[in-house]
């Protein structure tokens, strides 16, 4: 019994609206996911395999561009917490809840994480933004309602998912929505943050409701990244070479002959056609 009270107080942990982080370790701990793999080992082994789980490391170079090019140097403003979302909402969701302080010290990892010479300090700043991530707490809880005018925000504590089913762990709650592609076009899709601008950094969502399902399409983003070959949560995309194959066949014709009377010069004429079999367009963010 005491085992299962401990385990229900650590998935309890993730966050309420009113809630304000003051430490990366906080944001850390709340969003851990050790409490996760000790009934998810499957989900969770295949899960540290994604870029899910690198979200932030992964994209260094575009987040230290936005922040140099974009805020300090076209917008010339210091960099807030309002700035840095337009990127976190998708790479590190659990910054929301963050403090000003906070989110000062992510933007200076970020900064030498990419920039520094020192090979210890910038192994250092990986490591502590290694620590925000796309996890178990942000998918299942986080970013678990697209709703949130007609049915609200997720319930702290709560873990959404396709069915629901009841422990001990944690509370639970079904949400269709997550088998969805709409659950993943939060991310994969132009992002709009509360000011309704457009950031178009990512468009594949789009692409996927245009030019696949608007000519009959009906498989979801979860169906190909997901259940095909039981990928899982590994959610393989285009550094994967199986699914580069997958998603874009090669059609090669090749004809050879021979010009100029006398001389006869040997010559080839080949055709290669590429064919995209995925439901969005290659290549896309």
């Amino acid at each position: 019994m005491k085992r299962l009270i401990l385990i229900f107080f650590l998935a309890a942990v993730p966050l309420s609206a009113n809630a304000e982080f003051k430490t990366i370790d906080q944001i850390a701990k709340a969003y851990d996911d050790d409490s996760c793999k000790t009934c998810h080992e499957k989900a969770h082994k295949e899960w540290q395999k994604s870029f899910h789980s690198q979200s932030v490391v992964h994209s260094l170079g575009g987040l230290r561009n936005f922040i140099v090019h974009g805020v300090q140097e076209a917008w010339k403003q210091p960099v807030s917490k309002e700035h840095l979302m337009r990127c976190m909402d998708c790479h590190a969701p659990q910054l929301l809840y963050a403090s000003e302080s906070v989110v000062s010290e992510v933007v200076a990892l970020i900064l030498t994480a990419n920039d520094e010479k020192d090979a210890a300090k910038k192994a250092s700043a990986r490591n502590q933004l290694s620590r925000l991530n796309v996890g178990c707490v942000v998918c299942h809880n986080t970013k678990a309602s697209i709703e949130k005018n007609l049915k609200g925000a997720p319930q702290p504590g709560v873990f959404y998912g396709p069915t629901g089913r009841p422990t001990s762990a944690h509370g639970t709650a079904q949400s269709p929505v997550i088998t969805s592609a709409a659950f993943c076009g939060q991310c994969h899709g132009i992002h709009t943050p509360p000011d309704g601008d457009f950031i178009g950094c990512n468009t594949l969502y789009g692409s996927y409701q245009d030019a696949y399902r608007g000519n009959g399409g009906l498989e979801t983003c979860q169906d190909c990244h997901m259940r095909a070959e039981n990928r899982g949560h590994t959610f393989p995309g285009a550094y994967d070479a199986a699914m580069v194959k997958n998603g874009i066949g090669v059609d090669v014709q090749a004809i050879g002959f021979r010009l100029t009377p006398g001389t006869w010069t040997p010559v080839a004429v080949v055709n290669v056609s590429l064919i995209n079999r995925a439901g969005h367009r290659i290549p896309d963010g």
